[in-house]
Parts: C-alpha cells; structure tokens; sequence
C-alpha cells in the first residue's frame, strides 16, 4: 500500500510541475493538430509563467478554459474543466481585425498562417485586446470550424493551463499511399508579434482534457 501511495505521490508531482499531456478532440486546430492525437505539455512552462520567468507568446498553441463554459461531468468539476485548445494570435494592447478572411494584428497582415485559406469572406472590426488577456483562434479557418476568440472574446491569461508543445499520440499515421508515417511531431509556433503578455498569478489545475471545438 506504501508504494502505492508513493508512486501516486510521485504520479501527481509529474503531471502537476513538469510534463502532462492534453488530449485534442475536433478539427478546430488543423492541420497542426488532428481530431484524436495527444499533446505533451511542459508544465514547468506554466509555472514560470506564473513565477514571472516566462511569458505565453503569440503563436503559441495553448490550452484553456473557454470564458462562459460550466463542467459538464464531475471530472471536468475535479481538474477544472472543459478545455479547449487554440493559438494566440494577439496579445493585451494589440487590436485584431479581420478584412474579408484577411486576419490584420495592430493594422498588419499577421503571418500566424497555417495553409492558404482564408478566415472565408469573415470581416471585424478592429478589436483591441485587453491587458491580461489573449486573442487566441483555430487553425482550421473554413466556415463554423472553431469557436474562438471572435465568439467569446479574449482569454484571460490567468485561464491558460499550459502550451501544447508536441504531439506524441498516436506515433504513426496513415499515408495516402496506403503506407505508414511517423507522427511525433513539434506543434508549430508561428511567430508574429514580439510583445509579451503579461504574468498572471493563479495556478490551473494538474491536468485536463482540451475539447477543440
């Protein structure tokens, strides 16, 4: 029972200040992330973070907890969730806007692009982030793909739980020539702006599955 009770010990030190993993469910996030796969999260990063030693960046592909979302099972009750998983586009004190499908940060064409399509013939206005906060949207930018950022405003940067940093899950994936590819991955983070966001102070929950929806 003693090792037992330790290796849960050690199990829960892990997940909570150095590794854990985050689960992607949907297509919001593709190409970069896929319906399925798994996700490994430095945990270190987040308690940086909030220690001041580290800064969530704009282009980094992080996880959090959707402004207005309630938990809809007693687990997502116990670590914190639902979770959803999208990628910064801009940080508190920038403006984001759209131009029929165009995304523009501070007036700017922003390079955070992941393939050639655009946001469809989607216009906003130029919309400036809070301090604090993060503009965060999909990948996939076909029409109804994500639900980000431009349905539930900015994210609180106390919200964040972590950066998805590579996929490890599942190790291959099916070619379209009938083959095998590996599948272990770094999660892009495309970069644009260089302005940091600042440090939040609550710590979240050890872990949680990220619903990207």
């Amino acid at each position: 029972m003693r090792r037992w009770g330790e290796a849960l010990v050690v199990a829960f030190l892990i997940v909570t200040f150095v590794v854990t993993t985050v689960g992607i469910e949907g297509r919001s996030m593709e190409p970069s992330l896929r319906d399925g796969e798994r996700a490994l999260v430095p945990r270190y990063e987040t308690w940086a973070v909030r220690l001041g030693a580290h800064v969530w960046r704009s282009g980094d592909v992080v996880y959090f907890r959707a402004p207005g979302d309630t938990p809809r099972n007693l687990l997502e009750r116990v670590l914190g969730g639902p979770f959803v998983i999208k990628r910064i586009v801009a940080v508190g004190g920038q403006t984001v806007a759209l131009e029929h499908g165009r995304l523009l940060v501070d007036g700017e064409p922003s390079d955070h692009v992941v393939g050639d399509a655009p946001f469809g013939s989607f216009t906003m206005a130029a919309t400036p982030v809070p301090a604090d906060h993060l503009y965060v949207l999909g990948d996939n930018r076909t029409p109804l793909a994500s639900r980000d950022s431009r349905a539930f405003g900015a994210v609180p940067t106390d919200d964040v739980a972590g950066r998805a940093a590579w996929v490890i899950w599942p190790p291959l994936r099916p070619t379209p020539d009938g083959g095998w590819a590996l599948n272990v991955r770094r999660v892009p983070r495309l970069r644009r702006a260089r302005r940091r966001v600042p440090v939040g102070r609550r710590c979240p929950s050890a872990t949680a599955l990220a619903a990207a929806v």
